[in-house]
């Protein structure tokens, strides 16, 4: 797969810092520290794995299910949005009582705070090679393992030939109260929301906003609404789970407006604290390997690795204009900017 990378992550680097890790750094780091060095008897008698990520449960339980099958080792798994997994990993790390083996987020900012905060643990993993070096960090403590773009998803029944086709349709007045959106109280939903903002004008969303939009948990209750025929379409829906729905035979399709696409970088690393670390790290590479990421595309994912397809029948990334976040930014901001989202849709947006 060709991606034009350096568009899909411009300001990836402000949000990285690049420290130097000397001899006796590494002499700390309990388990192995490179994918040579795992003990795969080792790693069965750790017995299990626990993951804390914010990816769609259908493709965890199948990555889950490849990995059990193969090593005959258990991962048991926390699912929540970006910000519940990053508020569950320092509230347990505060605690002393940390519990994670592996950490994945869909909000790249979420790994940078864990790293900024010492929690993960530097791993030399074999997928390195097949990931651009700007979507990895310089210090090994993550790396990307997906791209999520944000669509727009309607109901086929509700639009026929006609469907919105770009953001600012689905501002026009002909749109109040057809639309569905996500995002929990904790603001998860935000960072594409801005992405949009910053791209292409805070009047685009606020368009939408006016029309009155449901607002819901989590992506894949949009799909839900949507099939149901609760509501006509929904904005900044994730693509791989209005993909599945397509496929799958509903009433549901979506596009990828032509002004832009939201795309968030989803990465994984390993937590210092584990006391399963051949396990972990054994588990690491086969999420990141050639068969656990044929697993996520398989969900409608796109993989970082420049050696895995696109997922079936879908755009590749390269003919798309993609909308970065500048993630060093949006943390700085980001109390500013969750503030500006209750303003502009109203409710709980997190701090």
């Amino acid at each position: 797969m060709r991606i034009a990378r350096r568009s899909v992550i411009k300001y990836l680097a402000a949000g990285c810092t690049m420290t130097v890790l000397g001899r006796n750094a590494w002499a700390q780091v309990a388990g192995p520290a490179q994918a040579g060095q795992i003990d795969i008897d080792k790693a069965k008698a750790e017995g299990k794995v626990v993951l804390y990520t914010s990816l769609d449960t259908q493709i965890v339980d199948a990555i889950n299910a490849g990995f059990k099958q193969k090593y005959g080792i258990d991962v048991q798994y926390f699912r929540g949005g970006s910000s519940d997994v990053t508020s569950k990993v320092l509230a347990e790390a505060d605690a002393g009582r940390p519990q994670a083996d592996m950490v994945d987020a869909s909000d790249l900012a979420a790994l940078l705070l864990m790293k900024e905060r010492a929690l993960l643990k530097p791993f030399k993993s074999t997928a390195m090679d097949a990931v651009a070096k700007e979507l990895r960090d310089p210090d090994w403590t993550w790396i990307t393992d997906r791209l999520t773009q944000a669509v727009i998803q309607f109901n086929t029944k509700e639009f026929g030939s006609a469907p919105p086709a770009t953001w600012a349709d689905l501002g026009k007045s002909a749109m109040n109260g057809r639309l569905v959106y996500f995002s929990s109280a904790n603001g998860d939903g935000a960072p594409r929301i801005y992405t949009l903002a910053k791209h292409l004008g805070w009047d685009v969303v606020k368009a939408m906003a006016a029309t009155k939009p449901l607002r819901v948990q989590t992506p894949q209750v949009i799909t839900q609404v949507l099939e149901r025929g609760e509501r006509g379409a929904g904005f900044l829906q994730n693509d791989n789970i209005a993909w599945r729905s397509k496929l799958q035979g509903k009433s549901t399709d979506y596009v990828f407006p032509a002004e832009g696409v939201p795309t968030e970088v989803g990465a994984c690393g390993l937590l210092k604290s584990s006391t399963r670390p051949h396990a972990a790290a054994l588990y690491y590479e086969w999420w990141m390997g050639a068969e656990g990421q044929a697993i996520l595309v398989k969900g409608g994912k796109y993989s970082s690795r420049t050696d895995v397809a696109p997922p079936e029948g879908s755009t590749p990334l390269s003919k798309l204009k993609l909308l970065t976040l500048d993630y060093a930014e949006y943390k700085r901001d980001k109390t500013k900017i969750l503030d500006q989202m209750a303003s502009v849709f109203g409710g709980e947006w997190g701090n």
